[in-house]
């Protein structure tokens, strides 16, 4: 329990310091913080045993992890827990996506392919009943987590015809039934902050025929997104430049590769159609030869997740003023 303690406390140090820690609701002292926030995965059930555990590490052998991979482990299911707590603690201070809560709630209930099921201070909707013609039957609910912005992507396809909340909610049941990659599961709040940040995208800077388009005001093409990411990336470059190679953290050659993968990262995000699946290492992997997935977490992976987060917030920003 210490091991994933510290591994909260730490993550709940990082959201503090960048800002992200909403200490009128939560408080200020992290480390009772982390306490809460992973309390969740030490409940135990009828026999004495921690369902938490046993479901992330259903598959996984731990005498063919090393020390140091199960520690990654224990990070990622920590974090995870810490995430989830977080969205749960920070709801009622979000009156809009509590309404949005409240409306899949609605919306879940009485599906006979789908239902909500409370796993410790999470609820979750859990994917039941038989898969869409042509796709794998009876799959079982296991797996590790979708990511937030893979749901957000694929579910940002289908707001454009979604005319309710159960429209959308038939979408990412069926998004999350047919990738046999993820649990056929998600935590409710993470899926209503996925649906809204998916409509906001949509309003914000496609161009559809569908009921959220917004006559008169300036609507984006692809080749205008993308030169706002140019934009947007330009100006990083030139910002970050001494920090990272006339510091010497970087190489000018890795430096570059760090910002043709940034390019690569936003315009699977905000370019459609996007590509929901490319993630982080496979960006870098594309400009950076041979980098493995090891190689990347140890060497790369702080630096260019920070990069990717600056980018990212000065984009948004460039393309809030213009919309």
């Amino acid at each position: 329990m210490r091991c994933c303690w510290r591994f909260a406390h730490a993550y709940l140090q990082r959201q503090q310091a960048a800002g992200s820690l909403r200490e009128d609701v939560l408080g200020e002292d992290a480390e009772d913080l982390a306490i809460d926030a992973i309390a969740g995965l030490f409940e135990r059930d009828e026999e004495g045993r921690f369902p938490q555990f046993r479901r992330y590490f259903e598959d996984t052998d731990p005498q063919d992890r090393s020390d140091s991979d199960l520690k990654q482990d224990l990070r990622r299911l920590s974090c995870s827990a810490v995430t989830d707590w977080l969205f749960e603690a920070h709801r009622a201070a979000d009156r809009s996506l509590s309404n949005q809560i409240r409306s899949l709630k609605r919306a879940a209930t009485g599906r006979g392919d789908a239902h909500l099921q409370r796993r410790g201070q999470v609820l979750w909707l859990e994917i039941s009943g038989q898969s869409p013609p042509g796709r794998e039957q009876g799959r079982e609910i296991k797996g590790r987590l979708m990511p937030l912005e893979t749901l957000e992507s694929h579910l940002t396809g289908a707001v454009a015809e979604a005319s309710s909340t159960s429209d959308l909610l038939e979408a990412a049941i069926d998004t999350l039934r047919v990738h046999p990659d993820y649990e056929a599961a998600y935590p409710l709040t993470r899926l209503a902050q996925a649906m809204r940040a998916a409509r906001v995208r949509v309003q914000s800077v496609t161009e559809h025929d569908g009921p959220t388009t917004h006559p008169g005001r300036p609507l984006l093409k692809p080749e205008e997104i993308r030169r706002y990411i140019d934009r947007a990336l330009s100006a990083l470059r030139s910002e970050k430049r001494l920090t990272y190679v006339g510091e010497g953290k970087v190489t000018e050659e890795t430096y570059e590769a760090y910002f043709g993968a940034l390019r690569d990262r936003l315009e699977a995000r905000f370019v459609p159609p996007g590509d929901p699946e490319l993630t982080h290492h496979e960006a870098l992997a594309g400009h950076l030869s041979g980098l493995s997935r090891d190689e990347y977490r140890t060497q790369h992976r702080s630096r260019f997740e920070y990069l990717e987060r600056q980018a990212r917030e000065a984009l948004v920003s460039q393309l809030q003023e213009v919309i």
